[in-house]
């Protein structure tokens, strides 16, 4: 009898020890579900407060249009000489009509002085460079910071100054102006910006800085008119441009292609 009590009491014993432990699991299983799903929460909150930062990010302000002045431009009659056949000319704007029906999503400067530096329009990083061989020069992209939704894109540079993950400031040489087929001095200046996945084409003379605004864009008008004076060609028409350079503020891709 005395032996039956025991294995009673030891019995009652484990009973009590594993309702504790069944309790306790209960309780760790219950801590960790609700720290899981604050955890998830303050993931998704980060995330959202990530896609907002990106999305209200402040607009650019280049100080230049990527060369030191635009009296590097070389307005010459020979920059012309099939504007008549191909439509082809020294500067194109923002908006100007290109072969095979396209449009331009930037400002082409197709014909630039020998000497010609190619500069950064905003302090930031460099994000990528692109070799191209078909054209034997490199793309530029240099962003306000890294992962921006903005890209200030260089297209036919050489001679490269900057290598990706240099940081960069206004006025630094970036490279000089590859040479096209025809033996002018040519690059490209494009403003993108990503806008949920999608990529928005912007016109340089909408982004300039309030204190080079004004100057850059008399220049601008400046340059153009001297196209024509020099080449007796009706190539811009000004009053269609606001501000001066660009028909449009901005484009997507799709109407860059049609």
């Amino acid at each position: 009898m005395r032996n039956t009590k025991l294995y009673q009491r030891g019995f009652s014993h484990v009973l009590v020890l594993l309702l504790m432990i069944v309790v306790l699991g209960v309780g760790f299983v219950g801590w960790y579900v609700m720290n899981k799903s604050s955890d998830d929460d303050a993931k998704k909150s980060d995330n959202n407060s990530q896609s907002t930062e990106t999305t209200s990010e402040e607009n650019i302000q280049l100080q230049n249009f990527g060369i030191e002045s635009l009296d590097d431009v070389d307005i010459t009659q020979y920059a012309v000489r099939e504007y008549a056949n191909h439509g082809l000319k020294g500067f194109y704007i923002f908006g100007d009509s290109l072969s095979g029906g396209r449009t331009n999503p930037n400002f082409e400067f197709s014909s630039l002085k020998e000497g010609t530096k190619l500069v950064s329009a905003i302090d930031g990083i460099v994000a990528h460079i692109n070799q191209q061989p078909d054209s034997s020069d490199y793309e530029v992209f240099i962003q306000p910071k890294e992962g921006s939704a903005w890209t200030v894109g260089y297209d036919h540079v050489v001679s490269l100054n900057v290598k990706k993950g240099d940081q960069i400031k206004v006025g630094d040489v970036i490279g000089e102006p590859g040479k096209q087929n025809n033996g002018l001095l040519r690059f490209e200046l494009q403003i993108n910006k990503d806008e949920n996945g999608a990529t928005t084409h912007y016109c340089p003379s909408t982004l300039l800085a309030a204190n080079v605004k004004d100057k850059t864009l008399a220049d601008l008008l400046a340059m153009q008119n001297s196209w024509e004076t020099t080449t007796s060609l009706e190539l811009y028409n000004v009053d269609a441009q606001d501000p001066i350079g660009c028909t449009k503020p901005s484009m997507t891709s799709e109407e860059a292609e049609s």
